[in-house]
Formats: C-alpha cells, structure tokens, sequence
C-alpha cells in the first residue's frame, strides 16, 4: 500500500505541472483546515490511547501493531500538510477521505488485535499468579504453624498477660492478618507481574517486622 506521504507528494506535484490557469485554480478552504485539524486530533488522541494500552499490557515484538502505529502517524503527517490554502482544494478534500478511510480500516484491525493481545496477557499473568499462589500458602502455613506454638507455649491457661506478653500477641494477630493475605492473594486484582511481585515484597517486609519484634520479646 502506497504511503499517504507519498500520495500527496504525487498529488500535488500532479496539479502543480497541470495546465491549469491560476484564474481556473480553486484552492483549498479554511472548512478543509478546520476539518484535517479536527481528524488530526483525532488521530493524535487515538493513538495516545492505543500506545497507552500497549505500555499497559507490555506488548511487545508486535510487527502488525508497530504498523499500524506507523499507519497513524503517516496519517498525522499527511493532515499537517493540507493545513493551509496554498494547495489545491480537490487534492486536500481527496487526502481527507483517503485518511479517514484509512483510519477506519486501521481502527477496526487494531479492535482485533488489541482484545488479543489483552486476552494473552490476562492468561500469561493468571498463570504466574498461580504459580505464586502455591508459594504464598505455604508460607502462610508455616506462619500458622509458628503462631500455633509460640500460642502454646506462652498463653497456655493464662488469663492475665505481662506487658511482654501483651506486645507478643499483638504480634501473632499481626502476623495473622499478614497470613490471611497471604492465602486470600489469588482474590486481588493486579495489572502486571510487577505488581504481584511489590504486594509479595510488603508482606514479606511486614513478617520479617513483626517476627524480629517477637524475637525481641523473646529473649
């Protein structure tokens, strides 16, 4: 497919060897301007969108969406150039449908791979959750297990606690909670495995505090 640059390069090199007189010559309009502005912003918006979206789902080494992208901004860069009413009015009421037409076809391929490239995402990700999601409870089990024997051992048949003993319950009901979210973790919702990782690393932070504190009591 012929590069929209280049057709209006052909274009207005075409009419400009026309043996057309000046008088003859109707220039473009300033409803023509107005209107390549309005597609270009469009234009402009719209691919701000969709490279968002690629960011936001790390798509990457895509050839056909890289040229798409490239479409949008040929498209851009054809618009700027019927931005005045020094070319032809026929040539610059042709590049405008040309571009919209062009858009369309461009937009309805983008719809298609975009909702896949989501799709495979979406499924790459579920899948390293999983495989965290094994991790988590594990530890939250062994975090369970701790807590049940440090229990044991300290509050057996007691009713009134020492100000030591007070500070390692609180701990044990913390690291509790940090073990519910640990186990409830395939409930969350995350956009990227960068994500999970963070949420994984604060509990992580969260335990080690509150063991090394107990350990403190302890001693």
């Amino acid at each position: 497919m012929k590069k929209i640059v280049y057709y209006i390069l052909f274009i207005l090199s075409f009419l400009s060897f026309c043996s057309v007189s000046a008088l003859e010559t109707e220039y473009n309009t300033e409803t023509n301007v107005k209107k390549a502005i309005l597609v270009e912003d469009y234009i402009v918006r719209h691919k701000w969108k969709v490279e968002e979206f690629i960011d936001k789902y790390n798509i990457t080494n895509n050839w056909s969406l890289n040229n798409d992208i490239i479409e949008l901004e040929e498209s851009i860069e054809a618009l700027k150039k019927i931005q005045n009413t020094d070319i032809h009015k026929e040539a610059a009421e042709e590049i405008i449908q040309a571009v919209i037409k062009r858009i369309k076809r461009v937009n309805e391929n983008l719809k298609i791979k975009l909702k896949e490239e989501k799709l495979r995402f979406e499924k790459e990700l579920n899948t390293k959750k999983n495989t965290y999601s094994k991790l988590w409870i594990k530890l939250s089990d062994k975090i369970d297990s701790i807590n049940l024997k440090v229990a044991k051992n300290i509050f057996k048949n007691k009713t009134i606690l020492s100000l030591k003993e007070s500070k390692i319950k609180q701990n044990l009901i913390n690291l509790n909670k940090e073990s519910l979210k640990l186990r409830n973790f395939w409930n969350f919702v995350f956009t990227s495995e960068k994500e999970i990782k963070d949420s994984f690393i604060r509990i992580l932070k969260n335990i080690k505090r509150e063991v090394a504190s107990m350990k403190e009591q302890l001693k």
